[in-house]
């Protein structure tokens, strides 16, 4: 019988017979664990492709025959894998699955800590970022000078749900003050009445009592009714109006959050679903990673939507019509005369006011763990982690490009799409230009839409970073490139750094579009292990202040450990990194002046 095992040393973590309709068993397995796969007994003729999740087994990991069996050599195959992981063996020539199996991976190269840190690293790095670009135009409604603490929160939408929770406790006991003595003003309104003794009658209804042949006196004698002009209080004030537009506001945000809180929960509900627990394995995996997370999202939904009523319900007792009211509007109305001086209102005015200032941008991002992979989430918190880097030297952060997506009024979505960049100035006039993921063509595509290119492949290179270094022409505002370096970011382990040195090692020959001279200097990968800068030619030399021994002309490649886990020291490093781009490009133009000169 034909069987599909996946087997890791001399163990055999697993078979599976090979048929079209067969079960899905399970294993357990460690994230950097050697694994390989073999068919045996395969039919002759038949050839066989393995894929991993939706990605199939690499080129450089071919079926050997064997004769009885086929085999892929073992490897860490699962490499940023994490949690249930479809491992599939297909039909070589139709696509068909012929054998399933789950993964239960537990990741092992990065701590839960060092995970938790990318995010946060993350958030925190990408919102310094976006206050540089808009803090003056933005936070000028606060009426603050602009500053990094400016009361900008990276928030999710549970985080903010979880904010806007601790605020309605402290907001919600003084709105039933103000309801036990609302704010009221008179406004004259008409009702049918008795007129009082000395009331003053407008001339129309002095008509109407001498068209019944009575004078104004006899009419309050007689007690006549008439409708006239009545001062009766009303609620419809603006204090009142901006307190409800205000929980409006407040009630439209938490409906955004829960609609995202429930969308995750169904999709994590309908994940498990699909699993299916006949497996006890699978169903420890799941009972230990995923129940807890739905249990904590229903938590979060349940607390939302009783929010959402209370809130409704406030809105309601104060029997205002509901508005909508921009920021600045909210501002202006919190120095009205009512607001300073009733102590109740007074105090909800300093609360909202407050709320506002916290919140005059708020960053999200997705909340969905399983949404990037974690080769991903890496490559990101490199890039913001060198853009930190970048800022930390002293250099400014001056445009962006698909960074920051506007999703509505004070209000960003973070995110990094392939070719998303920003530009950093240095003091000396130069440009730094921060690329991720470039798409870098062959010259006749790239002539017009891009600064480099290479010749060495019909496809289309990316690696996952590249800092460009721009110079100022004749015209200040025509800069040319003048300097590279390549950064990849690998998650990967300490022993596999250099192989994967030596795969990247062809984007040294990156050209630059204006001269065709290879303008990649530098040749890094950025791997999650302990922070350190190492060239791999040991005679460079690379100092914690970015002093580089090397000839201006030579090319350098090496390894750069950033460890999520390790801010402490990952930060100088890649500060270190920084400097060293810095100086070794200034040395390597000041040699090409030199030697144009002497061309001359």
């Amino acid at each position: 019988m034909t069987q599909f095992v996946i087997f890791s040393g001399r163990s055999t973590l697993l078979k599976v017979p090979v048929g079209k309709s067969q079960a899905t068993p399970s294993f357990e397995v460690q994230e950097t664990m050697p694994i390989g796969f073999r068919v045996d007994d395969p039919s002759e003729d038949q050839e066989f492709k393995i894929s991993i999740g939706d990605v199939p087994l690499g080129d450089d990991v071919p079926a050997e025959d064997f004769g009885d069996t086929i085999r892929w050599r073992a490897g860490q195959h699962l490499s940023g894998a994490s949690g249930v992981t479809h491992i599939s063996l297909r039909d070589a020539a139709t696509g068909d699955v012929l054998a399933r199996s789950l993964a239960l991976v537990e990741p092992s190269k990065l701590s839960a800590r060092a995970y938790d840190a990318m995010f946060a690293d993350m958030r925190r790095i990408s919102v310094e970022l976006l206050l540089d670009l808009i803090s003056k135009s933005r936070l000028a409604l606060a009426q603050r000078p602009s500053s990094r603490s400016g009361g900008v929160q990276p928030l999710t939408a549970r985080l903010e749900l979880s904010q806007i929770r601790q605020f309605w406790s402290r907001l919600s006991p003084i709105l039933a003050d103000i309801l036990e003595d609302p704010h009221m003003e008179l406004r004259q309104r008409r009702s049918i009445r008795r007129p009082r003794p000395g009331e003053r009658l407008m001339p129309d209804v002095l008509r109407r009592f001498a068209q019944r042949g009575l004078g104004a006196r006899e009419a309050v004698r007689t007690g006549a009714l008439v409708e006239l002009p009545t001062a009766m209080p009303d609620r419809n004030t603006r204090e009142n109006s901006v307190i409800v537009a205000f929980m409006d506001m407040l009630w439209r945000r938490v409906d955004r959050s829960l609609k995202r809180a429930r969308a995750e929960r169904e999709m994590r509900v309908a994940r498990q679903r699909s699993f299916g627990l006949d497996d006890a394995a699978l169903a420890r995996f799941i009972q230990l990673r995923e129940e807890p997370k739905i249990a904590r999202l229903q938590e979060i939904i349940d607390a939302g939507e009783g929010i959402v009523t209370e809130i409704r319900r406030a809105m309601r007792s104060f029997a205002v019509p509901v508005t909508r009211m921009s920021r600045q509007d909210f501002l202006g109305t919190f120095n009205s005369p009512y607001f300073r001086s009733h102590r109740h209102y007074a105090r909800a005015a300093r609360l909202m006011h407050a709320f506002l200032d916290t919140t005059a941008v708020v960053v999200e991002q997705g909340d969905a763990e399983g949404a990037k992979s974690i080769e991903t989430i890496f490559e990101q918190w490199v890039f913001f982690q060198i853009s930190a880097a970048f800022q930390a030297v002293g250099l400014s952060c001056i445009s962006h490009n698909s960074i920051f997506e506007p999703i509505a009024r004070d209000r960003f979505s973070v995110d990094l799409d392939r070719n998303a960049a920003i530009d950093f100035a240095a003091k000396d006039g130069r440009i730094l230009r921060l690329r991720y993921e470039p798409t870098i063509l062959r010259l006749q595509a790239a002539q017009g839409i891009d600064s480099i290119y290479q010749e060495q492949s019909s496809w289309a290179w990316t690696p996952d970073i590249v800092v460009e270094v721009l110079v100022p022409g004749r015209d200040p505002r025509d800069y040319r490139l003048a300097y590279a370096a390549v950064i990849d970011a690998k998650y990967t382990t300490a022993g596999n750094v250099w192989d994967r040195l030596e795969k990247i090692e062809k984007y040294r020959e990156i050209r630059s579009v204006d001269t065709g001279n290879q303008i990649a200097r530098q040749v890094w990968v950025a791997a999650s292990i302990e922070a350190s800068l190492q060239p791999r030619d040991k005679a460079v030399a690379w100092s914690s202040g970015g002093e580089v021994s090397a000839d201006p002309g030579d090319v350098i490649l090496g390894v750069v450990g950033a460890d999520p886990a390790d801010p402490d020291r990952t930060g100088p490093t890649l500060r270190a990194l920084v400097l060293g781009i810095l100086n070794h490009a200034e040395a390597y133009a000041l040699s090409n002046r030199s030697t144009a000169a002497q061309r001359a």
